[in-house]
């Protein structure tokens, strides 16, 4: 071990033990495509791990595995202890009353009837009239109550926001400490014995001398039995030692905590406190047997070092059932290291495996899944299977498995894990794709991607990378269709022979199992492909292809607002709240674009239906109210950030400029000329923005002619009235 280690310790947990101990705590508050495969394994963990232990799995955070902080300081024993009360009751108070009593604010009133009722000989309250007071098991449990609402008065806070030191709890006082000792002195019945016992104990512990509670430890462990309630006990002298400076002796009877109450296993990891490694080898001398020693190396491991506590452990108690856990950690933590890794194909991937693996880590596991003395030699075996394909050693994993799966216990979630470890040797293996290789995977992929979503299990980074995996094969076998089914590229239909081979491939009429599968998987349809070529053609400016192929396009997608409309303002919501006297769908908004572009073309009222080409080229583009149009699985600019590759078609107002000059040409009053440069100003003003954000100039020639040119018209009263822009460029003399 190194120095390091311990401070390594320090700095992840600066809290000390003592104050975590010293009372319950409750806050206000709640609490290559290759890359980022770190948000998930493939090795689960819960398979075969006791759920103890579950908090202590790996997590590359510095937190307890899906608790976060451990936040149970009051609340952890809650279940527990209602349940003990209520079986001792038998009956004679229903669980919500005990719980009530026990466990909620209002209970703390309602004890003080109840005890007063008993000392007074009197009837109890009204709302617990058919509570017998002259039961002497009700007496016991109301008596109890009494002492320990008085104690829990001294060993809980609530802080607020503010965390004000100043609520700290009082002390327990010397009458309530010897009140405690002297009822757990008295009682006859071994349960209230039991419990009167750790009542004296936890005031002693909230007390102005928390050494008391050692001392009245000492005198009292051999009369105790060793439940849940001794090792609470425990774990008080334990935060006192730690308080003396006692920290080898501290970190001793945590870790006899850890091994022997399960329920605490959180809360002693958290409080294992070694400040040196002195302190840790101190903590070692305590220890009265090997298992003692193997539980303070497996708390170690938690901290510092996997392999090396498992290597000590195994030296001194191979089947420490804390070997699993520490084996689970290191699995998980060397999984997603090398998941992490960047690569460029199939081949690189499994290269960069083999080299990066940790060989100590392999060489540890493997000699010990070979000599089989663990207590749970299936998890070993599959452990070791597992790192023997990271270590290109295929032939060895499956080994490993078959023996993992021969003592392997019979659960569903077992089973899907050890398919999962299979699936992923087996294509670990696969170096080329052919029919024999997709008949072998297969049924293994058709059972991962429709029933491999269990509770619990780790399928999602196997269900993914499988994807990346074969299509990465099929690229580097050409073969960019399967390719592509298996894992979208957000670049593939930009080139057109890609495009044309997919719309073949769907256009089949029979496939094979294998493509079936791979069908599945894909969310592009052949109508979306349609969809994207009509859109593309759109804004080309080729009406006529682009109706063609949106008429293949099924989905008859309606558009918000009336795409003919020009507004001095773009107001998209407003558009769209707008009634509409007609609803296009992008088909017949194309359709009507192109009924207008033959009249243009006829020179039949070219200035209304140039304007209103204008306006529809404009409210197509990210400007304007119609960019559902451009809404397509393929493109996927459904957000406010355009991708750069179409920035030439949504973030451009060519065409839509070129029709507004044309009406400007066909106009016949000043009027209708006002408008027709006010709506160039808006072009250019995209464009401008567009290319330059922080471009502050106003200057532009649609400004410049409707000041100069159209002042006179009511149209310029509406923009100047309407236009900030407008407004702001005037102002500024220009």
């Amino acid at each position: 071990m190194k120095k390091t280690s311990w401070k390594t310790l320090a700095v992840l947990f600066s809290i000390p033990a003592l104050a975590l101990i010293a009372y319950g705590v409750i806050h206000a508050c709640a609490g290559g495509d290759w890359e980022g495969y770190d948000y998930d394994s493939s090795f689960t963990p819960e398979v075969y791990v006791d759920e103890s232990y579950a908090p202590l799995f790996y997590t590359p955070s510095d937190v307890f595995y899906g608790i976060g902080f451990d936040a149970e300081y009051v609340g952890r024993f809650n279940d527990d202890i209602v349940a003990d009360w209520s079986t001792y009751l038998k009956g004679r108070l229903t669980t919500e009353e005990v719980s009530m009593l026990l466990i909620k604010e209002e209970g703390a009133a309602a004890v003080d009837q109840l005890y007063t009722a008993l000392q007074k000989k009197q009837t109890p309250p009204a709302a617990f009239s058919r509570i017998n007071l002259v039961d002497e098991r009700v007496k016991g449990f109301i008596v109890f109550l009494h002492l320990a609402k008085e104690i829990e008065a001294s060993s809980t806070v609530k802080y607020d926001w503010d965390y004000d030191e100043s609520k700290k709890p009082p002390v327990a006082t010397p009458q309530t400490i010897t009140r405690a000792e002297q009822l757990y002195a008295g009682a006859k019945d071994e349960f209230l014995k039991n419990r009167y016992w750790f009542q004296a104990m936890k005031a002693n512990f909230y007390s102005a001398n928390k050494l008391n509670a050692t001392i009245f430890f000492d005198k009292t462990k051999n009369a105790v039995p060793q439940n849940t309630l001794y090792y609470r006990g425990l774990a008080y002298v334990a935060g006192v030692a730690y308080q003396q400076k006692q920290y080898a002796t501290s970190n001793y009877l945590y870790s006899i905590v850890f091994d022997k109450c399960p329920v605490m296993r959180v809360m002693a990891t958290y409080n294992f406190h070694p400040q040196e490694e002195s302190d840790f080898q101190a903590a070692l001398a305590l220890a009265k047997s090997a298992d003692e020693k193997a539980t303070l190396r497996s708390l170690f491991g938690y901290y510092a070092d996997e392999k090396v506590a498992i290597r000590e452990i195994y030296k001194l108690s191979p089947k420490s059932t804390h070997l699993d856990y520490l084996l689970t950690r290191l699995i998980n933590k060397e999984e997603i290291r090398l998941n992490s890794e960047g690569c460029t194909s199939a081949d690189d991937y499994r290269n960069k495996l083999k080299q990066n693996v940790d060989q100590q880590a392999v060489q540890l596991v493997t000699t010990l899944a070979k000599e089989g003395k663990t207590e749970k030699p299936y998890l070993w075996n599959l452990a070791a299977g597992y790192l023997s394909i990271f270590n290109g050693d295929n032939a060895r994993a499956t080994q490993y498995f078959d023996k993992a799966e021969k003592e392997a216990p019979k659960s569903d979630l077992a089973t899907a894990q050890l398919r999962i470890l299979r699936l992923i040797n087996t294509m670990h293996g696969t170096t080329r794709l052919d029919a024999t290789a997709e008949t072998r995977l297969l049924p293994e992929l058709e059972w991962l991607y429709k029933h491999g979503d269990q509770e619990t299990l780790r399928s999602m980074h196997v269900v993914n990378w499988s994807k990346h995996y074969l299509a990465s094969l099929y690229r580097h076998q050409n073969n960019i269709v399967l390719g592509e089914l298996f894992d979208r590229n957000r670049t593939y239909y930009r080139t057109a022979s890609n495009l044309e081979a997919m719309k073949a491939f769907l256009q089949k009429n029979s496939y094979t199992p294998w493509e079936k599968l791979a069908l599945s998987l894909y969310d592009v349809k052949l109508d979306n492909i349609f969809e994207y070529e009509a859109i593309m053609a759109a804004y080309a400016g080729n009406l006529d292809n682009a109706i063609a192929l949106m008429q293949k396009d099924n989905t008859g997608v309606e558009l918000y607002g009336n795409p003919f409309n020009g507004k001095i303002q773009d107001c998209h919501d407003c558009d769209h709240a707008a009634t509409q006297k007609i609803k296009y769908t992008k088909l017949s908004f194309l359709q009507k674009m192109k009924e207008m572009q033959a009249h243009v073309d006829k020179n039949e009222d070219v200035y209304n239906n140039s304007l209103l080409l204008a306006n529809a080229y404009y409210n197509m583009s990210y400007f304007g109210n119609a960019r559902a149009f451009y809404y397509n699985n393929i493109l996927n600019q459904y957000y406010l950030d355009i991708d750069e590759y179409y920035a030439p078609q949504l973030l451009t107002c060519t065409i839509a400029n070129r029709y507004y000059k044309l009406a400007l040409t066909a106009a016949t009053t000043d009027e209708q000329r006002a408008k027709c440069v006010y709506m160039m100003a808006k072009c250019e003003r995209n464009e401008k923005f567009n290319g330059d954000p922080e471009n502050e100039s106003l200057a532009w020639e649609g400004f410049k002619q409707l000041k100069t040119k159209y002042a006179n018209t009511k149209y310029y009263k509406e923009v100047l009235n309407e236009c900030s822009y407008f407004s702001i460029y005037l102002n500024r003399g220009h």
